[in-house]
């Protein structure tokens, strides 16, 4: 009997634990939904800008962290999201929120053409062969008359709504985007396929040794991680209404991505919370500082991987044994 009630014990507070860390959540979210009655367009407009460029930096975190495939032209997933979203919806007018989804899909479809060219390259190869294709795309775009070459094009189908609706909704969106894609990074990580991207991250020999399907388990990764990003990126060009491009292939995207996950803690679903908080507070404070601004952010990059490699959440690990997501597994050292 004392046997039995000291393993119940446990079970039970673990229990009261993740109904409180669920029911955390429902009330954060919750506050967050509720945003837009109680905010002006500017802090809406920022907080979209937050909850998109996060899902951006997670989903480049998903690739490097978990997969080992390190992306310098992830723009290129930022930017056939946008031009899908605008050209579903003006040129068959319809709702964009509807067009959103379909977005996602294009995406993913793009992915799995741009994987046979992209999974025959290895290592740095890889990583410069995605900023090519990234390249490429944006001059295919440029040159495009039906998506509006250079000048790119507006988003038409918002004008018939009014500007709070516009806002909230697009505010709504993001904020659907950005928690939903922690919820989709989560799920997989606990899973049968984060597992084999955890073996194929800690020893790629090894994984393959064990009987681990390498090249079915990135392709996956690489479909909903492209698909997550072009979604994120939908959102984000909504918010401007405006894609061309020069912005939606931008090189920024793919730097603003790294940094946020290499200051965070690449290999982590924490790592990108914290290092998009930080990446906004200093952007914030600091970018009428001009080129001084971006000199101190490489600086804090440089200085943060020589003290911790981990990210600033190693730093929070190695204090306090802590797992918010229950998806613990430590970068090898």
């Amino acid at each position: 009997m004392s046997t039995v009630a000291t393993l119940r014990a446990p079970l039970s507070v673990r229990a009261k634990g993740k109904g409180l860390a669920f029911a955390t959540a429902l009330l954060v979210c919750g506050v967050l939904a509720a945003v837009p009655w109680f905010t002006n367009f500017g802090t809406q407009r920022l907080m979209i800008e937050i909850f998109t460029v996060f899902a951006i930096a997670l989903a480049w975190n998903l690739l490097a962290g978990y997969g080992g495939l390190v992306v310098v032209g992830h723009q290129m997933f930022v930017g056939v999201g946008a031009y899908a979203l605008f050209a579903l919806s003006n040129r068959l007018e319809f709702n964009p929120w509807m067009m959103l989804p379909l977005a996602a899909i294009a995406t993913g479809l793009f992915a799995v053409v741009s994987a046979y060219p992209m999974f025959r390259l290895r290592g740095a190869h890889f990583a410069v062969g995605t900023w090519v294709l990234a390249e490429m795309m944006r001059i295919l775009t440029l040159n495009n008359e039906w998506l509006g070459a250079g000048g790119g094009m507006p988003l038409e189908a918002l004008s018939s709504f009014d500007r709070w609706t516009r806002n909230a909704g697009i505010y709504w969106a993001a904020l659907v985007v950005g928690v939903g894609t922690l919820v989709v990074a989560r799920t997989i990580l606990r899973g049968r396929l984060g597992l084999a991207l955890m073996s194929v991250r800690d020893s790629e020999a090894a994984a393959e040794a064990s009987g681990v399907a390498i090249r079915r388990a990135k392709l996956v990764l690489w479909v909903i991680a492209g698909s997550l990003t072009g979604l994120a990126g939908a959102v984000a060009y909504m918010n401007t209404l405006q894609v061309t491009p020069d912005a939606t292939f931008s090189l920024n995207w793919s730097a603003a991505a790294i940094f946020i996950a290499v200051l965070g803690g690449i290999g982590t679903l924490e790592g990108p919370i914290l290092g998009t908080l930080v990446y906004f507070l200093l952007r914030e404070s600091f970018a009428s500082y001009g080129s001084w601004y971006f000199i101190g952010l490489g600086s804090l990059a440089i200085v943060m991987m020589i003290l911790a490699p981990g990210g600033a959440w190693s730093l929070i690990t190695r204090k306090w044994p802590v797992d918010p997501f229950g998806v613990r597994r430590d970068m090898p050292r």
